[in-house]
């Protein structure tokens, strides 16, 4: 593991652990960004005026990104109606396998409304550093279906692109439904979020 990604891993165990200890987002985390949609086209987050849930993962994971996108695809049907005021979000950080073709036919496969996004290894790298998402690979270029090792967070983000709130790994997905519809009355019918 290289130095620079040590670092970037260590802060974000910091950070986990402060927002575990004072249920708040730090606000360092998250802001807007500009990536490539599947469908080719420029996606910049502030364009969208939705809640997103943002995950990063990719394609080849074999267990945590698809429980993740199938827990987002869950929580779209449950909401019903609600769920038109979502916007789910998976960025990959393996764009070199990850094409937007192969993200549109994957994320289909769990939900048409989830949006694949990619971009250039520098601007993967940049927006993974504003969502403290560490990623590294293993055996990269020794062996063609190398694993990737990277955060397993999902990020609850306002309609001003800020980080309300950050679901661990192994949040049971009862918690998640129940957070995400008391933020979603809360904003739709202007209700207290308790």
């Amino acid at each position: 593991m290289k130095i620079n990604n040590l670092k970037h891993y260590i802060k974000f165990i910091l950070l986990t652990v402060m927002l575990i200890i004072n249920g708040s987002v730090n606000a360092e985390i998250g802001g807007d960004f500009t990536l490539k949609d599947y469908n080719n086209n420029e996606y910049k987050l502030s364009d969208s005026e939705k809640i997103k849930i943002i995950f990063f993962g990719f394609l080849n994971c074999p267990d945590i990104c698809p429980t993740a996108l199938s827990e987002v695809s869950s929580l779209l049907k449950k909401l019903e109606k609600l769920s038109d005021n979502i916007e789910p979000i998976f960025i990959t950080v393996d764009p070199t396998r990850d094409t937007p073709k192969l993200l549109k036919n994957y994320l289909t496969f769990f939900d048409e409304r989830i949006v694949g996004l990619t971009g250039t290894q520098e601007q993967i790298e940049k927006v993974s550093n504003q969502y403290h998402v560490y990623y590294s690979y293993q055996n990269k270029g020794e062996v063609k279906n190398y694993t990737v090792n990277h955060t397993a967070n999902m990020y609850l983000v306002n309609k001003n692109n800020k980080v309300e709130k950050i679901f661990i790994p192994g949040t049971p997905f009862t918690e998640f439904f129940k957070y995400i519809n008391r933020y979603l009355m809360k904003d739709i019918k202007n209700l207290p979020l308790q």
